[in-house]
Formats: structure tokens, C-alpha cells, sequence
């Protein structure tokens, strides 16, 4: 197998609640919940959809979506603001990324992924995880607050999209990554 680095863009849903509502809601009432998120997730990315062509990787508490650079069909930040909107109209608590670095893919791209498979080695899926962790609340009264829901993204994806903001937000920095927020 051969495989080549490129940059590339990812979109990360997460369904922030999940935690309180599985232990809180009648098992009904929260599998009801969580079904609603991924279509709720799903449904507004066909409407505005990153790419012609992407995969959605579910991830239990979260959906992602990764495509190359050059790929858009749409602005990366247009699409993960339109998904966030479609959550918050559904009265949904979610934390929504924008990513961007480099990862590594099969050249040529495999017919089908093999089962299982979630990802080459991705620095947008990488500095999503960063982020999504960054937004959890604390466990004790000594570690930091966590950045809650929100709408955060990456200065990488900013850079790259030639974007240049009126008023820079205060950077949060987690890991080895920096991201605005943009909303809760």
C-alpha cells in the first residue's frame, strides 16, 4: 500500500450532553435523543455538504467528517456554522469543530475501507479530538473549567481558507493546537 500526505479539512460534531443524558433520561427518552442528533448532523450536512462526495464517521459521541484541501464544494466554515444551526434549532448541546493539517491516505483510494478503519494518521481528526476534550467540564475543583458547547475553530483552518478576522477572539489553546470560538 502506498499512501500520500495532504492537507485537509475536518468538521467534528459532538452531542455535548451525552454523559448527563444517559444517566438522567429513561433509556427511551435518550436513545430518542441520540438518534436525533446523528440525523439532525447528517441531515444538514446533505443539505449543505462539505464535498460532492464525503463519508461520515460515527464515533458514538460525535460524527466527523475529513476531505482534502481543494475538495470544497462549499466554505468549511459555512458548513460546520449551517450544522451547529441545525443543532441549535433542534435544542441540541453540541460542540462543532473546524479543523485543518495534514493526513495520510491510500494513493490510489481503495475501493471500500476496510471494517473498523476509521483513519490514517490525521492532524485535522487529531486537533478535533484536542478540542472536543477542551470543552468537557472538570471532574474536581482543582482542573481548569472546560470551554463548553460552542463553535470552535482551529487558526490552521483559518489560515488556510485566506480568512482574516475584524476582531480576533481569545485563543484557546489546548495540546499542540489554537482555536477561536466562535458562539456557545
Amino acid at each position: 500500500m502506498s499512501l500520500i500526505d495532504e492537507n485537509a479539512y475536518g468538521l467534528w460534531f459532538s452531542y455535548f450532553e451525552i454523559e448527563d443524558d444517559e444517566y438522567t433520561l429513561e433509556p427511551e427518552d435518550f436513545v430518542g435523543r441520540f438518534l436525533r442528533f446523528r440525523e439532525v448532523v447528517v441531515s444538514a450536512l446533505r443539505e449543505k455538504p462539505p464535498t460532492e462526495s464525503y463519508q461520515v464517521t460515527y464515533l458514538g459521541h460525535a460524527l466527523y467528517v475529513e476531505f482534502a484541501e481543494g475538495a470544497e464544494a462549499h466554505d468549511p466554515f459555512a458548513v460546520v456554522k449551517s450544522v451547529r444551526a441545525a443543532l441549535e434549532e433542534a435544542e441540541i448541546p453540541s460542540v462543532a469543530v473546524l479543523t485543518h493539517g495534514s493526513r495520510w491516505v491510500p494513493e490510489p483510494a481503495p475501493e471500500a475501507t476496510d471494517a473498523g478503519h476509521v483513519s490514517f494518521p490525521s492532524e485535522a481528526l487529531r486537533r478535533a479530538l484536542y478540542a472536543d476534550t477542551a470543552t468537557r467540564p472538570a471532574e474536581d475543583e482543582h482542573t481548569a473549567e472546560g470551554w463548553g458547547p460552542g463553535l470552535y475553530v482551529d487558526t490552521e483552518a483559518i489560515e488556510s481558507m485566506g480568512k482574516t478576522l475584524k476582531n480576533a477572539p481569545t485563543a484557546l489553546a489546548v495540546a499542540s493546537a489554537t482555536f477561536y470560538r466562535f458562539g456557545r
